[in-house]
């Protein structure tokens, strides 16, 4: 004769429960035709249900740009004299502008040669695109782009002796129970 373990007489108990549940509830919804919430048992872990959805994604985009490289090239055109002299003047009236007595004689002869010596030297030399080089430059686009999406979960259960495969919106795990609306109506 075989032993019979707790665990199998517990695992007999709850399934002779389940039963005894299951057969109750059946003649219950058959009598009042409405729809009743009972408990039933996940049989294995949800499968989930993937789609493809178009989504707006943000994508980098990168390019090779040629960039000039400056320099100044000496033994351009001399400077004007109606442009150093205006520089002077210019120079001249803004050192006037600052101190006040010999100080503000001084910092307008100072602007005068300063000016003067800037426009002297901006005529001598200009800048010239003295060669290129290569840089990235990147962007970020938004582009639409095919996406798998989980939509929903397929869960197994089982009621009334049957398998049933039913749609969920979140995953359920083996052994789980799940609360599920019955409805019997006859048919006529």
């Amino acid at each position: 004769m075989k032993q019979i373990t707790s665990q199998t007489i517990q695992k007999m108990t709850t399934q002779l429960a389940l039963n005894v549940t299951l057969a109750v509830s059946s003649l219950v919804l058959a009598s009042s035709a409405q729809a009743q919430t009972m408990l039933v048992k996940v049989l294995q872990n949800s499968d989930e249900i993937v789609a493809q959805v178009y989504q707006e994604v943000p994508v980098k985009s990168c390019r090779f740009e040629k960039i000039p490289i400056y320099g100044a090239q000496a033994g351009g055109q001399q400077a004007s004299t109606a442009d150093v002299v205006a520089s002077a003047i210019f120079g001249g009236l803004l050192g006037n502008q600052i101190g006040g007595g010999a100080g503000k004689d001084a910092a307008t002869i100072l602007g005068a040669i300063a000016g003067a010596d800037i426009a002297n030297k901006k005529g001598k030399s200009k800048q010239v695109i003295v060669g290129h080089k290569q840089q990235e430059v990147c962007d970020v686009v938004m582009q639409q782009r095919s996406v798998s999406q989980v939509t929903g979960y397929k869960t197994y259960i089982e009621f009334g002796g049957n398998i049933w495969q039913m749609t969920t919106t979140i995953p359920y795990t083996t052994g789980e129970f799940l609360s599920v609306n019955v409805d019997i109506t006859p048919t006529e």
